[in-house]
This record gives structure tokens, C-alpha cells and sequence, in this order.
């Protein structure tokens, strides 16, 4: 069933305070995931872009993204260095979902005159795909705490960002299951990766 309005936002998970979601937009056909936080406050909802990603350019130039509701780790490690191949997507009323996502949404954004980084977005319209219970587990939530650190340490190659990710990895050891540890390790191979460039 399709959800519309701002009303809905609590049923397809967008809560208060900053949502990790994977974007996805598209251009040329092309479509492309990365990892996104929609901060809500009350009823308002923004978004920060950085300059010179595809997320970026793509919802510059297309004004929507579609934000993915998903549990993954691996999805959120996976997207915040690297691009998908097309597989792992489907479409919904023609829009680029990915396949394994519990719910969707699609944004409209406004830019904010003075600052195109940080842009307004609006509900059009989402909807439940299926909804998954489990227990919360630490690993798998600071592998994306790790995919967010990642993407900053890359692009500001500040010192305090690699810290914090080999103290998360420490613990995603500890705490997480087999496919968190994956999503892990694939980042610090990316992340070893971008270093040797």
C-alpha cells in the first residue's frame, strides 16, 4: 500500500534526530546507492550532500532521492566506497529501490538558497515492503557508524576519523555476526585501498 504525507513518516521508520537510510538516485539510467542521513526535527527534514559525490550531483540535477529503509550493514559498507552493480535493484512505480529493502520513500529536495550542500526535502510517497523485528546488535549498527567515518576519513584525511574506525572495528570483532564482520572488513580493505592511491 502507498504512503503519502509527512504523516507517515514514524510508519515507514523516519524518526526524530538523523535516519541512515541508503540513497538511491540515478542518471543516464545509471543508478546509484550510497549511505545518507535525513535528520528530522519534528516535521521538517533536511539532508547534508557533499560536493563531488553522485548523490550529490544526481539530486541536484533530478531534485528527488529515494531513501531505502534497510537493517544490512554490509549494504551501508558496501555503498559508502564503492557504487553497485545494477543487480541489486529493482523498481517500484519506476523508481530505483534496492531489492532487499524493508521499506522505501521518495524525497523531493529544495536546495537552500544560500547553501546547495544542505537541502530541504519533502515526503511524495513510500511504502512497507515487509517489516523485519530483531534484537539490537551493536556490530552491525557501528559497521554504519564505521561507513559514515569512512566516507569523512577518505574525504578529509583527518587522523581523529581512522582512530575512531579501528576502535569501532574492535568492537564490530566483539560484537557482530559473521556478515557484519564481512561488511567490516571490506571497508578497511577499501579504506587500505584509497590510502595507496
Amino acid at each position: 500500500m502507498m504512503l503519502c504525507g509527512n504523516g507517515v513518516l514514524e510508519e515507514l521508520g523516519v524518526l526524530d534526530g538523523i535516519n541512515e537510510v541508503i540513497a538511491t538516485t540515478e542518471k543516464n539510467g545509471v543508478i546509484n546507492a550510497a549511505p545518507l542521513g535525513i535528520i528530522r526535527d519534528g516535521e521538517s527534514l533536511y539532508i547534508k550532500l557533499f560536493l563531488g559525490t553522485h548523490t550529490y550531483d544526481n539530486v541536484l540535477a533530478n531534485g528527488w532521492f529515494v531513501a531505502n529503509i534497510t537493517h544490512d550493514s554490509w549494504i551501508f559498507a558496501e555503498t559508502a566506497l564503492e557504487d553497485l552493480t545494477q543487480d541489486y535493484f529493482d523498481r517500484r512505480d519506476g523508481l530505483p529501490i534496492l531489492k532487499d529493502a524493508e521499506a522505501w520513500a521518495l524525497f523531493k529536495c529544495e536546495p537552500f538558497p544560500l547553501d546547495i550542500v544542505i537541502a530541504k526535502v519533502e515526503l511524495v510517497k513510500g511504502e512497507v515492503l515487509r517489516k523485519d523485528f530483531r534484537a539490537f546488535n551493536r556490530g552491525a549498527n557501528l559497521v554504519v557508524e564505521a561507513a559514515v567515518a569512512a566516507t569523512r576519513y577518505l574525504a578529509l584525511r583527518t587522523d581523529s576519523y581512522y582512530e575512531e574506525i579501528m576502535k569501532i572495528k574492535r568492537i564490530v570483532e566483539r560484537c557482530g555476526g559473521p556478515r557484519d564482520k564481512e561488511a567490516m572488513e571490506r571497508l578497511m580493505d577499501r579504506i587500505d585501498n584509497y590510502c595507496h592511491i
